[in-house]
Formats: C-alpha cells, sequence, structure tokens
C-alpha cells in the first residue's frame, strides 16, 4: 500500500490525538511568605505621574498609558460620582494635547474628536497620583462642571488645555 504526505499527516495526528497524555511532575510549592499585601497607599506612593509630561496620555510610557495608570483611575473614581463621565474622562477614544504640568499639577486635557470645542475634559492631579480634580465640558447640554465642585482652575470657558 502506497501512502500520501496528506495521508501520512492524517495518520499521524490521529495517532498523536489517541496517545495518553504524559504524567506531569507535581508543582513545587513555595514556602509561605509574610509578604503584606500592597496597599493603596503604597501603590499610590510609589507613583510619578510627571514621567508623562511631554507625552500624549495614549502613549505608552513604561508600558501603561496615562489613563491606565491605577492612581489615575483611582483619583478619577474617587472624585468623579457619575459613571458616564467618568468613563469618558478615561475613555482612549479621544482628541487629546500632550500632558503638561501646570500650577504643581499634572494636567491632562482631551476631547471628542471633530468636536472639541464644544465637548472636552481635563484631569488635573498631582504627581503622585493621591489628589485629582476633573473639570467635564459639554457645551451641547450646557453644562461645564469640576468634580469636586469646589475645585475651580483658571480657565473659564471648558476645560483647561494646558496650551
Amino acid at each position: 500500500m502506497r501512502y500520501t504526505p496528506a495521508l501520512l499527516l492524517l495518520l499521524t495526528t490521529l495517532a498523536a490525538c489517541s496517545r495518553a497524555p504524559e504524567p506531569q511532575p507535581e508543582p513545587t510549592r513555595a514556602a509561605a511568605t509574610s509578604t503584606p499585601a500592597p496597599t493603596p497607599s503604597a501603590t499610590i506612593a510609589a507613583t510619578d505621574l510627571s514621567r508623562y509630561v511631554g507625552r500624549y496620555p495614549f502613549d505608552l510610557v513604561a508600558g501603561r498609558r496615562f489613563v491606565d495608570e491605577p492612581a489615575v483611575r483611582t483619583a478619577v473614581a474617587r472624585v468623579v460620582s457619575d459613571m458616564g463621565v467618568r468613563d469618558t474622562v478615561l475613555s482612549r477614544d479621544a482628541t487629546a494635547n500632550p500632558v503638561v504640568e501646570q500650577d504643581g499639577r499634572i494636567l491632562s486635557w482631551a476631547c471628542e474628536a471633530h468636536n472639541c470645542g464644544p465637548h472636552n475634559w481635563a484631569i488635573a492631579i498631582t504627581p503622585d497620583g493621591r489628589d485629582a480634580a476633573v473639570c467635564y465640558h459639554d457645551q451641547d447640554a450646557g453644562v461645564s462642571r469640576w468634580y469636586p465642585a469646589e475645585y475651580r482652575a483658571r480657565a473659564s470657558d471648558g476645560c483647561p488645555s494646558g496650551e
């Protein structure tokens, strides 16, 4: 009987599938250590958001985007109670200016593509990520709001862009 290459491949594949799996060695267990889980304040203390200055908020810096930084996401969630605003502010689906340092804070500004004037937002956060304020401007809805409400930056029209 003569075997074609395709038939040989099929027979080899079937033979491999019908074999019992080879036994795997038992994993070794590492000795338990008493290393405590990191606390949010320890994680935030190690944050230096100034490394994003001069970069766009969606650029990867050390493998992470500004809007994906845990300290940024935590700080924004802490001050913005409106989930829709929070999702918009932390979205990567936007047009943005480079991140700047302004008045001792890291300022990230972004807007809706092709609708920047009427719909934009900004995150003003301390370099260590401990304190943040968010501005959300939606001209069509007649809203220009800071979170927390008592925070006010220099800009009166829309959110500060750092330009």
